[in-house]
């Protein structure tokens, strides 16, 4: 029984390494190799009830890729039983309009997508797959002929600096809730020196720049 003073928000709960793309700036280096030693689906629920017992926090199944994983409707499901709000960060490229009901159905509640680059030249070069981007928006629109609840999430660095007011733009055309920038975390394959060369001010303040504009975007 975890015991806490202040109960968390939210937690971001990499549910799998497993992942259908090869991100060049994953940091948990996530390949379509699944490693030994991931939670079962007993385990999963188990930890799930130590979630609630905390409060009643968000509880992000993310990666990976969790649609990779074959019972995340299983969890997603005992997740919003258990009285959390579940959502799910996705790459989008595995969403069909059969998947988005069951997510649906499951209790999940938004989904996340990432998109790094307003073209497929930027968003496949980080995503390590040709075609990643045109499968991306292709979910995008499944999730918007369902009317299902969506933000773009985007991980800022030298690398797509440049292109993220279009980034920011494109999420609003596709009718995203918010949009999200996160920082390049520097482990798994993003500590590649070579890949992703420091980060500077300017990419700083860009992202200081993209939060002001999303408080009201969101």
């Amino acid at each position: 029984m975890i015991v806490m003073t202040n109960a968390p928000r939210l937690i971001a709960w990499e549910l799998t390494a497993g992942c259908n793309l090869n991100c060049v700036h994953c940091r948990g280096a996530s390949t379509s190799s699944v490693p030994a030693g991931e939670l079962t689906t007993d385990e999963a629920k188990h930890f799930i009830d130590e979630v609630a017992g905390l409060g009643k926090p968000i509880l992000i199944l993310s990666g990976g890729e969790p649609l990779t994983r074959p019972d995340v409707l299983e969890i997603a499901r005992y997740g919003t039983d258990a009285g959390l709000r579940v959502v799910l960060a996705t790459n989008g490229t595995l969403l069909t309009p059969e998947l988005v009901e069951k997510l649906r159905d499951a209790g999940v509640q938004r989904l996340s997508i990432s998109v790094d680059g307003a073209n497929a030249e930027t968003h496949d070069n980080f995503r390590g797959m040709p075609g990643a981007f045109e499968r991306t928006l292709a979910g995008i629109e499944v999730l918007r002929k369902t009317d299902f609840p969506f933000q773009i999430n985007t991980t800022i660095s030298k690398r797509n600096l440049e292109e993220i007011p279009k980034t920011f733009e494109l999420a609003k055309e596709l009718g995203a809730a918010a949009y999200h920038v996160f920082f390049l975390v520097p482990t798994g394959r993003g500590k590649s020196p070579m890949k992703f060369p420091r980060q500077t001010t300017s990419v700083f303040c860009t992202g200081f720049m993209i939060c002001r504009k999303n408080r009201k975007f969101s």
